[in-house]
């Protein structure tokens, strides 16, 4: 069995945060009912790269759903979404609050209706607050919530991250509170209403970097591939291309010294703690620069391997792929997809001994699950255009 085997989750939602949620609900067993309007989710759209008319990114967040395509602007397909909710353990919409409200079918409504139902909210700014109605797109809350402003180097212009880190750490938010109210449903025997934003997950997901900024006052500086609060932890340019090293605490700082033949340093009282080595960084790592950039990356990443310091090559995603790490742990899975064939699709990262992740359908067609669906729900007419 998987752990959401004999849960359904009916997903309303579109482009990456809310379609992220629910697949990893569908890849730890649930049965996601992906609906669509008659124009389909955005994403469909977003390319290249298409393989035989599926977006990539589309394809990226849909596996393990059944696709159906309901307009919820008819009154015979709102009935239809209320006898899906009425079987449905879990909701996921991303809708602007108060849209959902116009066709009948926000959380008072779908409650009353089915008192167990899970119904999970994911918008940019949330159900309540001064902001609750304007639109939110990861890229604009990276800008508004912080993000930017300490991503990039420290003479550059502000830079948002190379994925959509916003939507994705929301829908993980969401993950979390859709399990938490599964089990405390458990105990109560009611659903409730789960109300995620992305903004919500930005400012969350500031950690150290705002708590450094509670605490002192001080706004936060962007230190390119640099850290804040721990030296030397970045990235360095050797004689044939770049790498990084993570030197976590003063006993590896030490062991880095003696690698490189510079004892010394460690001695030194301006570089003898990471904290003096915070206060210290320019010289420390103006030294550092000019040693590294003596010696190939190899013969670099050799020698910190040896002395036990993390670290790593900077690698493309060829490389990454390449990696015999990948297929060991199972990171790169190939699906049978209905038009494509063999689809290839980045793997689950929940490792689990006794209830493993199941890779079970495909990403979904365009309405392809439409008739399934609709004939569970006992419609005997199932060749008609409900669209």
């Amino acid at each position: 069995m998987q752990p959401l085997q004999g849960i359904r989750v009916l997903d309303l939602s579109r482009v990456l945060a809310g379609p992220y949620c629910t697949m990893v609900l569908g890849d730890l067993g649930a049965d996601v009912i992906k609906v669509e309007p008659p124009e389909g989710d955005e994403t469909r759209g977003w390319g290249p790269p298409f393989v035989e008319g599926e977006s990539a990114y589309y394809l990226c967040v849909n596996r393990n759903k059944r696709g159906v395509v309901i307009n919820l602007k008819t009154d015979e397909g709102k009935q239809i979404l209320c006898d899906l909710a009425l079987r449905s353990d879990v909701l996921v919409e991303n809708f602007r609050p108060g849209t959902l409200e116009k066709f009948g079918l926000d959380f008072e409504t779908l409650h009353e209706l089915n008192p167990k139902l899970i119904y999970c909210s994911i918008t940019g700014f949330g159900q309540i607050g001064s902001m609750k109605g304007k639109p939110g797109y990861d890229f604009m809350i990276q800008a508004l919530g912080g993000l930017m402003s300490i991503t990039g180097e420290p003479e550059g212009e502000p830079m948002k991250t190379g994925v959509a880190v916003v939507d994705l750490f929301a829908g993980q938010n969401a993950i979390i509170a859709i399990l938490a109210a599964l089990q405390a449903r458990t105990l109560t025997g009611r659903g409730q209403h789960l109300d995620i934003s992305l903004f919500d997950s930005q400012l969350g997901w500031l950690a150290n970097v705002a708590s450094n900024y509670l605490i002192s006052g001080k706004l936060p500086k962007r230190h390119g591939n640099a850290h804040a609060n721990i030296v030397p932890y970045q990235s360095f340019q050797a004689s044939d291309g770049w790498f990084a090293i993570a030197v976590g605490n003063d006993r590896q700082f030490v062991r880095l010294c003696e690698m490189l033949n510079k004892s010394e340093i460690a001695l030194d009282e301006k570089f003898a703690t990471n904290s003096a080595r915070v206060q210290n960084r320019d010289e420390l790592i103006s030294l550092l620069i000019s040693i590294f950039i003596t010696r190939n990356t190899n013969e670099w990443l050799s020698a910190l391997e040896k002395a036990e310091i993390p670290c790593g090559p900077i690698q493309n995603f060829e490389q990454v792929f390449s990696m015999p790490i990948v297929k060991e742990r199972e990171m790169l899975v190939k699906m049978d997809h209905p038009t494509i064939g063999e689809l290839p699709l980045v793997g689950s990262p929940l490792k689990m001994s006794d209830t493993p992740v199941e890779y079970r359908l495909p990403p979904p067609l365009m309405g392809e699950h439409t008739e399934d669906v609709l004939r569970e729900l006992g419609f005997s007419i199932i060749k008609r255009d409900y669209n």
